[in-house]
């Protein structure tokens, strides 16, 4: 891939909020056919952009590159092939992490504000212009008075996204959990009594939702250290976030 392109297809990535990893030929010994030290591509969830330079390297390379994005450090690897050995050098490119908070009130404002602290993005959503508001998120990037599912529609959730589920009651949580449970979000986390949590729960496995799928879901939410005051929740709920984006559990 040219450099250009390469660099285009960069921007995208970066633009779109969608992880990839840069993968540059180092070497390869003796000459493989096809494919050129110095070369460079894309690879992405959806595919990649360009290629390593022989065909039979594009699966072994997809692999390599799922674990770096699962680890987010770099990669040096020799891969032999029939024509000889060949080493890449893969490097994550990761969005900004965005945290989403979905709902206006004591525990909503604080996740934002501890996830604001913590250096991620930040979008609120509430239906309610009362709790939709600057007083309530002054440091929150984006700021969205809106039915929660009709929100939910018209912004990307990518494997960068971390949903936070802190609604007012039964209703509302199901809503955002349906909208978003087969989204590819990196976490999705749902405040609740674990009474309240099975309701939602049952309803959407009588909605036909996978037990596997629902399984991703982090209810309670949050580590559990003790937590008690809005605050307090909202320590244990970035805690549980900081878990999954440095360590992908």
């Amino acid at each position: 891939m040219e450099k250009l392109e390469f660099f285009r297809h960069l921007l995208t990535a970066l633009d779109g909020q969608q992880p990839a990893v840069a993968v540059t030929v180092i070497k390869t010994a003796p000459e493989v056919p096809g494919v050129v030290p110095g070369n460079r591509y894309l690879w992405t969830l959806q595919g990649p952009y360009g290629s390593p330079g022989a065909d039979n390297l594009d699966a072994a390379v997809a692999g390599l590159a799922r674990e770096v994005l699962v680890s987010r450090r770099p990669r040096l690897a020799t891969l032999e092939t029939a024509a000889g050995r060949v080493t890449l050098f893969l490097e994550p490119v990761l969005p900004e992490p965005e945290v989403i908070v979905l709902g206006g009130g004591h525990v909503g404002q604080q996740v934002a504000a501890v996830a604001k602290l913590a250096g991620y993005r930040v979008t609120a959503i509430d239906d309610r212009p009362d709790f939709a508001s600057r007083a309530l998120f002054p440091l929150a990037d984006r700021l969205i008075c809106n039915d929660f599912t009709v929100a939910l529609q018209e912004i990307a959730i990518t494997p960068a996204t971390y949903i936070v589920i802190v609604t007012r009651g039964h209703r509302y949580d199901y809503d955002c959990l349906r909208a978003v449970i087969e989204k590819p979000a990196a976490y999705i986390g749902m405040i609740g009594s674990r009474r309240r949590i099975k309701g939602v729960k049952e309803r959407l496995l009588a909605d036909g939702v996978p037990e596997a799928v629902l399984a991703r879901v982090h209810a309670p939410i949050g580590l559990d250290i003790g937590a008690e005051t809005p605050a307090e929740i909202a320590i244990s709920i970035l805690a549980e976030i900081i878990r999954v984006y440095r360590q992908g559990a």
